[in-house]
């Protein structure tokens, strides 16, 4: 699984919006995310994903932390290899977490950890 041909992040805040690859196919790195987001984006590049768009609640205290990936790998006879990488938005109130390979979703505690 190439992580660069099944999701990307996009992040909008007061200065726009930023992706994470640009038309050159270049990365940004997640350290290029604002401070004061207001939306958050897991985008999929496949047909048959949904995408899944965060919206921070400034009017109610919430506020973006950061946005992480937890990366699944497992020995499947023929080597180790990455069978599911979990994206994930954090905010002061959750986590939300969403699945490479389904695009299922998760929404958890902010201290909370998914483990398969």
């Amino acid at each position: 699984m190439r992580l660069s041909e099944v999701f990307q992040w996009e992040v909008e805040g007061p200065g726009g919006i930023v992706r994470q690859y640009n038309d050159n196919g270049s990365e940004n790195p997640s350290t290029l995310i604002p401070e004061d987001v207001v939306r958050i984006s897991i985008i999929p590049f496949a047909g048959g994903v949904l995408r899944h768009d965060v919206i921070i609640n400034k009017d109610k205290g919430e506020r973006f932390v950061k946005r992480f990936g937890r990366g699944i790998i497992k020995n499947r006879g023929g080597g180790y290899g990455l069978v599911e990488y979990l994206h994930c938005i954090q905010t002061n109130n959750y986590r939300f977490w969403v699945f490479s390979t389904t695009g299922q979703s998760l929404v958890t505690a902010p201290d909370f950890e998914v483990y398969l």
